[in-house]
C-alpha cells in the first residue's frame, strides 16, 4: 500500500504544482500568441471566393488551433478558436456562440514566457 500513497502524494502535489502556476489570458489575447509565434503551422485554403486560414500551436502540452476567414481587405475574422489542455476542460471560442466572447478570460498554464522569439 506504502507505493500506491506515494504515487498518489506525487500526483496531488504535481496539480497543485500546476493549478498554482496558471495564468488567465483572453481569447484575443490567445488568438495574438497564436498568429505570431514562431513555432506556429499555419495553412491556407480557398473554397467558392472564400479564403480560410487554420492555425495551429503546441506549447508544453496545450494545444491552440484557430481558425479565421479572410476578408477581400486582408483583415481576418476569427471563427473558431480552442485551447487544450491535459486534465483539464476545453476552452473553445466560437463566433456564432452567444455566450462567449473574444474578451473573455480562460486560464492556461504559463505561456508568457514562450511568447517572445529567440
Amino acid at each position: 500500500m506504502k507505493p500506491s500513497w506515494k504515487n498518489w502524494l506525487k500526483q496531488t502535489t504535481a496539480a497543485i504544482r500546476e493549478w498554482m502556476q496558471r495564468e488567465t489570458h483572453s481569447f484575443a489575447e490567445l488568438a495574438e500568441l497564436i498568429r505570431h509565434h514562431p513555432d506556429t503551422v499555419r495553412s491556407e485554403r480557398t473554397w467558392l471566393g472564400l479564403t480560410y486560414r487554420f492555425y495551429s500551436l503546441a506549447l508544453d502540452g496545450a494545444a491552440l488551433k484557430m481558425e479565421t476567414k479572410v476578408a477581400p481587405t486582408g483583415s481576418e475574422r476569427i471563427l473558431r478558436l480552442s485551447l487544450h489542455i491535459p486534465r483539464a476542460k476545453a476552452a473553445v471560442y466560437r463566433c456564432y456562440d452567444e455566450t462567449c466572447g473574444l474578451d473573455d478570460t480562460v486560464a492556461t498554464p504559463p505561456l508568457t514566457q514562450k511568447t517572445a522569439p529567440i
